[in-house]
């Protein structure tokens, strides 16, 4: 045993081959205090060294205690270990305290090494705080085994400190109960950081009842306690009872971060087949920058992830960026196993115990994607069992916390399921009570609108809304709203007849109207400003145009491949609401002799109309839409007919002699062929020439005089 106080060794191009200690380090062990330093150096390898007594040895190979201020242990370049074995660390065991330093800068490869009870290839644990334990270059665990916890490698820090790793490989390794590839545990303040990236392939926990963690098992406890991967953690072809890939603890406060992490094809016997969490006591984790579950299957619950959380104590699980793709939970063919502990929750299964506050915002779904998972029982992407399941639904809009990127019109009902009750009821109740109280998740956060009246202005000679449409109702949700105008029935003959009148009267009113302007009509804008907002205005996209119409006699608004065509909501969505918008695309509609229905859905899927009902339970719950027909200038002359009839009064000039007066400017202009630079009394009057006062794209005289000889004026 080498003991070092503020001293310095180095040892340099060592081979050690069958080298055995009775208690620690098989070939080496060294003590390092206050100063002491030893730098292992050059290309060294440890070969098939070992401990002889197998209730207690550290180290088969290399064993290091480091402690007090400036105190390091370095390794640089390459360092090896093959076929080693210890009862804890088969191949190198480390233990730090009070500002000791374990710094690592080469490669490290661990190789058939075996332990007796944790750590087969190496374990490092403390033993007081203020240590700094810096893993920078690569260390490889090939074949290793542990018969308790950490096949491949061992951490456990007690003690407030710090872990940097930088790149670590498992592979083929196994234990018997925690953490086939990777045991780490983290207490009390002891902070873990992993800036590149951890490798798991085809590792295994192997205990029938007690197999935690196929990958890697972590523990992470206390309010100082941080484990935030940074990097990128890769597990795949892992396998356990309980988290093919990862089993993670997390208790009293502790907060797991895991980045860019990617879990394929791993398998569970039991619960999660990616990811086993069980947080408690305010412990957080959080799922982020495109973590990714693939191919995962549980022969329990939850085929990519299984979350067990206590609500009551205020722990969370925030899914900020995650795919969950084609992932199982099967039914279990153990016939001990209770109904509700196999076949639910494809994607996730996520079961809680206590009163959730969904204000509290500590569940949030929002980052989660999923994509063809199944389930052989029920929530073929998530399954949730919570008692406060319908607020956690009903938080927000329209399942905004829960829901992820399911689509109320196109996913299937039964990826997202639940049930209003504790997780340990729900693990206590049969097969008949499940089914009976649970039930999909969207029915709970579904809107239905009511529509009261609706509305369209026809205008075809308006260039930014040949069609303006005016609905009322509530219930009406800013950004999902959609709108639903299909041919409801025929119009009777004595109906057309009746409008036609109606239009043929206006029509000859407002001809008589227009000869009173004197300037063209500006073109008409549809805008729409609030105090707070600028003017919107409302166009319909002509790349879209083909797309509105899902078929013949039915159209739906907006068009399902453009999100940013304008719908104007107006009011809170529980009191009265008004909404608006136009289109330019007006040829498919049919006033003249199709009476036509409008219904309103905030998911595209299901449409209602009057008091909130489905047209597919009543279809008389259809509201009419009420036509009304006018050009450009109308409104603008309806507000000014009362003024022009008495200014006309003051004249003298009876409105029939002014149309007199403009026919036969008419008739007379068509007899020569250049034009005259006389006006008409009426012109003078108003000092405009008849070119500008009757422009040929509104009403001219041609067109009013066409008017009139077909109406037998």
């Amino acid at each position: 045993m080498q003991r070092l106080i503020n001293a310095q060794l180095q040892i340099m191009e060592v081979l050690y081959t069958y080298k055995q200690a009775p208690s620690y380090g098989g070939a080496v062990q060294v003590q390092l205090t206050t100063g002491g330093k030893l730098t292992i150096s050059g290309s060294c390898s440890f070969t098939k060294c070992k401990i002889s007594f197998a209730q207690g040895g550290q180290g088969g190979g290399l064993c290091a205690s480091i402690r007090g201020n400036n105190s390091q242990l370095i390794l640089e370049d390459q360092i090896s270990f093959e076929e080693c074995s210890g009862f804890y660390g088969g191949g190198m065991y480390i233990n730090l305290s009070d500002l000791g330093k374990f710094i690592m800068t080469g490669s490290g490869l661990f190789k058939d090494c075996s332990c007796s009870l944790v750590g087969g290839g190496c374990y490092i644990t403390t033993y007081g705080p203020n240590y700094d334990i810096k893993l920078l270059g690569n260390m490889q665990f090939d074949g290793c085994k542990s018969d308790d916890y950490g096949g491949g490698l061992d951490i456990q820090c007690t003690y407030a400190g710090q872990t940097t790793i930088n790149d670590l490989s498992f592979n083929n390794c196994n234990c018997s109960q925690f953490g086939g590839g990777f045991y780490s545990e983290f207490d009390s303040g002891a902070q873990m950081t992993i800036i590149g990236k951890i490798t798991i392939d085809n590792c295994l926990s192997t205990g029938s009842n007690r197999g935690y963690g196929g990958g890697q098992y972590l523990l992470a406890n206390g309010s100082e306690s941080v484990v935030n991967i940074t990097g990128k953690l890769e597990c795949k072809q892992c396998h356990t009872q309980y988290g093919g890939g990862l089993y993670a603890d997390i208790q009293d406060n502790a907060i797991v971060e895991i980045n860019k992490a990617s879990f394929q094809n791993c398998i569970s016997n039991r619960d999660g087949g990616g990811i086993f969490s069980n947080i408690s006591s305010g412990g957080q984790l959080i799922l982020d920058k495109s973590c990714e579950f693939f191919q995962c299957k549980s022969n329990g619950n939850g085929g990519g992830i299984y979350v067990l959380i206590d609500f009551s104590t205020q722990c969370s699980f925030v899914i900020k960026d995650a795919n969950i793709h084609e992932c199982k939970a099967l039914n279990s063919t153990n016939s001990s196993i209770s109904y509700s502990q196999t076949g639910f929750g494809g994607g996730l299964f996520l079961g809680g115990s206590g009163d959730y506050d969904p204000n509290s915002k500590l569940i949030d779904l929002r980052g989660m994607k999923i994509y063809n998972n199944s389930a052989d029982k029920y929530g073929q992407s998530l399954y949730v069992a919570m008692a406060k399941i319908v607020d956690f639904c009903q938080y927000r809009i329209l399942g905004e916390y829960v829901k992820g990127n399911y689509s109320d019109t196109y996913s299937n009902e039964n990826d997202l399921e639940g049930i209003p009750m504790n997780f340990e009821l729900f693990n206590s109740r049969t097969q008949a009570q499940i089914i009976e109280q649970q039930k999909p998740l969207e029915p709970w956060w579904r809107i239905l609108g009511i529509l009261k009246s609706a509305q369209v202005i026809v205008n075809v000679s308006n260039p930014n809304g040949k069609l303006i449409f005016h609905i009322e109702g509530k219930r009406m949700i800013p950004g999902y709203l959609n709108v639903k105008i299909f041919e409801f029935k025929d119009k009777t003959q004595e109906n057309i007849d009746q409008e036609q009148k109606v239009i043929k009267h206006k029509f000859n009113k407002n001809n008589l109207k227009s000869l009173k302007r004197t300037s063209t009509q500006s073109p008409f804008t549809l805008k729409y400003q609030k105090a707070d907002q600028q003017q919107i205005l409302i166009k319909l996209n002509l790349k879209i145009k083909k797309k509105i119409h899902n078929y013949a006699s039915e159209i739906i608004y907006p068009p399902e491949d453009v999100s940013n065509i304008p719908l104007q909501i107006d009011g809170e969505i529980e009191s009265e609401q008004k909404a608006t918008f136009g289109m330019n695309e007006y040829k498919w509609l049919n006033y003249k002799e199709k009476v036509y229905g409008i219904l309103i859905s905030n998911d595209r899927k299901i449409f209602t109309g009057k008091d909130g009902i489905d047209i597919e339970d009543d279809e008389n719950a259809a509201v009419q839409l009420e036509f009304k027909i006018e050009d450009d200038a109308e409104k603008e002359e309806e507000e000014l007919d009362d003024d022009d009839d008495k200014k006309e009064e003051g004249k003298g000039l009876p409105i029939g002699i002014v149309v007199g007066i403009a026919v036969g400017a008419l008739n007379k202009s068509k007899k020569v062929k250049k034009s005259t630079s006389s006006y008409d009394p009426q012109m003078r009057a108003r000092n405009l020439p008849m070119e500008n006062k009757f422009p040929q794209n509104s009403h001219s005289l041609d067109a009013v005089n066409k008017a009139m000889e077909s109406n037998n004026w």
